[in-house]
């Protein structure tokens, strides 16, 4: 069972603040099967605040832990740990750290934006690096 990194904002809600495609069957894949937290720079009463009509959604946010951070994100990622980082577009320090690390192969793209079907093949992806 993998950690997951959630990242929010063009990932499970797109730039026009509406919910992207298969965001419910997503969360609730995340809960079920890995140690989801929240990696956003929103604050929790902002996660509340984000999902704050998708009903769907609601009742699944307190399963997802709220994790804070100072400088980069990837400063609360365990580098040891089997994780996965599912965001849109890590900062250039936070990649760089993946780097450092050897574990850009951790950070799985997500941009709802871009491709409706990201988060389908976010969890596709995940569960065959599981051997699922």
């Amino acid at each position: 069972m993998a950690v997951l990194y959630l990242g929010i904002d063009g990932v499970l809600l797109r730039g026009n603040g509406t919910l992207a495609p298969h965001a419910g069957a997503f969360l609730r894949w995340a809960i079920e099967s890995h140690t989801p937290f929240w990696l956003t720079s929103r604050s929790h009463a902002g996660i509340v605040s984000a999902f704050k009509d998708c009903a769907e959604l609601e009742p699944l946010l307190p399963a997802v832990t709220p994790l804070a951070w100072e400088g980069t994100k990837t400063a609360v990622i365990d580098m040891n740990a089997d994780f996965y980082w599912i965001a849109a577009n890590p900062t250039p320090a936070d990649r760089q750290a993946l780097d450092n690390h050897n574990r850009r192969s951790r950070w799985i793209e997500v941009n709802a934006d871009v491709f409706p079907d990201a988060l389908l093949a976010a969890m596709t992806v995940v569960d065959v690096l599981e051997g699922r």
